[in-house]
């Protein structure tokens, strides 16, 4: 199965390099443009870059899983695919797995490039918590996977939920405190935004480097990441079912 999805990658990678590299500059605008906005509220700070490329791995289950999926359903693959395969759910989780290293090789050099850009302290930068950023970033990413699991059985259901997904994605953004922390947040939203994806993770990086206790937060996280990759796996495989027995074609 890994083999296959490399190949499929590696095919997808030359075919499509051109708008690949098209997103990837997006990317780095973006990341770069939102990151000055946040040194303009006062916090130039390593945790604050870090949460804006945590950010970024939202798009793997609902850009870039939701496009494959929806992408297999109009060619007519989708049930040659799924159905023949032992395991379908790992399919999903496999290809986010690739997506999530791809987004690494250029996620750790935009992240240099940007701290060095906007003169982020080298002794703050050296000095910094890596290996406990490591850990909030595979519990966080597990968590992302459920969600991606989410999205991909209800896009199995409803196809033309396709066009909310990107929209979540910067939902995410804005109230997960990847640009304004939970405590300045409006207080309907900071009281939701715990529960939400990534706001665990970020809130979780913005303690760290403060060099604040966050064994109960980091718990926190993976409790909630876990349950939503529990959730994640029970969805899709209920959805696969539904789709595979009455025709994915149905889905609207």
């Amino acid at each position: 199965m890994l083999k296959a999805e490399l190949i499929r990658y590696w095919a997808d990678l030359r075919f499509y390099r051109q708008l690949l590299l098209g997103n990837l500059l997006t990317a780095i605008l973006v990341t770069g443009g939102i990151f000055y906005l946040v040194t303009l509220l006062g916090e130039a700070s390593i945790s604050a870059l870090a949460a804006l490329i945590l950010w970024q791995y939202a798009s793997i289950p609902l850009s870039r899983i939701s496009a494959d999926i929806w992408e297999e359903s109009t060619s007519g693959a989708f049930e040659q695919m799924y159905l023949h395969a032992r395991q379908p759910v790992l399919v999903l989780l496999v290809r986010m797995g690739i997506y999530a290293v791809q987004h690494t090789v250029y996620a750790i050099p935009l992240f240099l490039v940007l701290a060095a850009v906007f003169a982020l302290p080298w002794s703050a930068l050296v000095g910094y918590p890596w290996l406990g950023l490591l850990g909030i970033l595979i519990l966080t990413l597990l968590g992302l996977s459920g969600l991606g699991l989410l999205v991909g059985a209800v896009l199995l259901v409803y196809r033309n939920a396709i066009s909310y997904t990107s929209a979540l994605e910067y939902v995410l953004l804005f109230v997960s405190g990847a640009v304004i922390p939970l405590a300045q947040l409006p207080g309907p939203i900071a009281a939701v935004a715990p529960w939400l994806p990534l706001t665990l993770g970020i809130e979780s990086l913005r303690r760290l480097e403060a060099g604040g206790d966050v064994s109960a937060m980091v718990l926190l996280l993976a409790l909630q990441s876990v349950v939503l990759l529990l959730v994640g796996l029970v969805a899709f495989q209920v959805a696969l079912r539904r789709a595979l027995r009455r025709g994915f074609a149905m889905s609207t």
